[in-house]
């Protein structure tokens, strides 16, 4: 069974953005394989922490489904918090039988390189067709690019302590420097805000736990990846940032809505407009869609931005669609196992810490991603989430266990 666990883990991850929907093989083995505890029963040791992150799962699950079955909303609703739910079993196969690290680390900078690869045979400079690799979409494929690009970031901190430490420093590296590197040419700009959050964290960690000549050399990569990304020839970074300036520029001046930034902006507008009148249980799908198309109707909102069937930013999504209720069981989501990880990363072993410390990037990127897009509205979204976050955590707890 540990062979099992580890071989689905990399599939899970090395396939999950150069093949459609590759995410998918190593997911739907290990919710399979978990059906195995039913009949093996091995014992877990189950502490207060895995309680808690089973809480978050289930608690999110549970209060998006209700809010859901309340307001009446398609059933295919469900199957966004399905997935949540779902990982529950995965996390205590996985607890049972963790898989090898060197799977995940692995999966992660083949997976990450992998897109990129096929992203780079989609890049055409200055074009609007945007790079998705084998995603249904450039946003997503940016958002998950960037993610798998700092999570390999973290794995140098283990890859330094094993035998073949060159090697699977290199492989380490160029997971997480081409992984930034797919997120910039997707033209993702809500992905690229993560980059400067995530590398004060890796500054913060590396200078309390190396010293300082850690923190210096790794802010100077930071800021060559920076300088780089603008100053190469058609630069996409500079171009997108240029175009975001000029769409903010006319819809303060004009109130124009027919730029990216409009559009976002006047969603966010009507979203929480919405929402004043619905504060505790919010309007669910049906509702908000309808709501939209009076507004419309009024002329009180564009028609631009009528047939978008979320709000373009995971908070204010859940806050107009399920209320006070469904936005505090978002942040919950978020923010308790950020909290596990972070304690984790402060209190355990020199061995448990790059997993705690990609744990605590998981969190932030997903909170910084739906900052600017529905990140959980799409089944790359939330399985990017849960999936990567029991698995980093059986990790941890295997690695905390073993010191």
């Amino acid at each position: 069974m540990l062979g099992l666990t580890s071989v689905s883990v990399f599939l899970f991850l090395a396939l999950a953005l150069a093949v459609n929907s590759g995410y998918s093989f190593g997911a739907l083995t290990l919710l399979l394989a978990s059906t195995f505890l039913l009949w093996k029963r091995p014992r877990l040791n189950l502490q207060r922490q895995d309680y808690l992150m089973l809480g978050a799962l289930l608690l999110y699950f549970l209060i998006f489904s209700a809010n859901m079955v309340y307001h009446g909303d398609p059933a295919r609703e469900l199957d966004m918090p399905l997935r949540a739910l779902l990982a529950i079993p995965v996390l205590l196969l996985l607890i049972a039988y963790p898989p090898r690290p060197e799977a995940w680390w692995s999966g992660l900078a083949i997976g990450a390189i992998a897109g990129a690869a096929l992203a780079a045979t989609q890049y055409i400079p200055s074009s609007p067709f945007r790079p998705q690799a084998a995603t249904s979409n450039a946003i997503h494929y940016g958002n998950v690019s960037m993610l798998f690009g700092m999570l390999s970031l973290c794995g140098l901190e283990w890859a330094i302590k094993q035998r073949h430490r060159i090697a699977w420093s290199v492989l380490v590296l160029a997971g997480g420097l081409i992984g930034i590197f797919g997120s910039v040419i997707s033209g993702s700009r809500g992905g690229w805000l993560a980059l400067p959050v995530c590398g004060c964290i890796f500054v913060v960690h590396y200078a309390r736990t190396r010293g300082k000549h850690y923190m210096t050399g790794l802010v100077a990569v930071l800021l060559a990846v920076a300088v780089l990304s603008y100053a190469v020839p058609n630069s996409p970074v500079l171009e997108r940032a240029a175009d975001a300036v000029e769409d903010l520029k006319k819809f303060e001046d004009s109130d124009n809505v027919s730029t990216s930034v409009g559009q976002r902006l006047e969603m966010w507008r009507t979203a929480l407009t919405l929402s004043n009148d619905h504060i505790w249980l919010g309007m669910g799908r049906n509702g908000y869609l309808e709501a939209k198309q009076e507004l419309s109707a009024e002329g009180k909102m564009s028609e631009i931005v009528l047939n978008y069937t979320n709000a373009h930013n995971d908070y204010i999504d859940s806050l107009v669609k399920r209320g006070i209720f469904g936005l505090l069981a978002l942040l919950l989501l978020f923010l308790l196992p950020l909290t596990l990880f972070a304690q984790a990363l402060l209190r355990s072993a020199a061995a448990a810490r790059p997993f705690a410390l990609a744990g605590v990037m998981l969190c932030t990127c997903y909170m910084i991603f739906g900052l600017t897009t529905s990140s959980l509205t799409l089944n790359i979204g939330i399985i990017m989430l849960v999936f990567p976050m029991v698995i980093l955590w059986s990790l941890l707890r295997h690695q905390k266990r073993m010191s």
